[in-house]
């Protein structure tokens, strides 16, 4: 996995649209990406991800934590 520039500003940039969409802290944000994978899946979906609208990444990553907190 390569963190550069542009991969390194879209998760940031990921971070700060969900914390806005939630009313939450980017660092809470963080943590909660963090803690579920989703800052290296962030990373390694750069590619197929970073060109896609807030309305498509928002729900997606919803969905994401969502199913993380039903396996565990």
């Amino acid at each position: 996995m390569e963190y550069t520039a542009k991969t390194v500003e879209f998760v940031s940039f990921c971070i700060e649209m969900y914390a806005r969409e939630y009313n939450l802290s980017g660092s809470l944000v963080a943590n909660l990406f963090e803690q579920n994978g989703i800052i290296d899946y962030l990373f390694q979906n750069y590619n197929a991800l970073h060109s896609q609208g807030r309305e498509y990444i928002i729900p997606l990553l919803h969905n994401f934590i969502a199913e993380k907190e039903k396996r565990a």
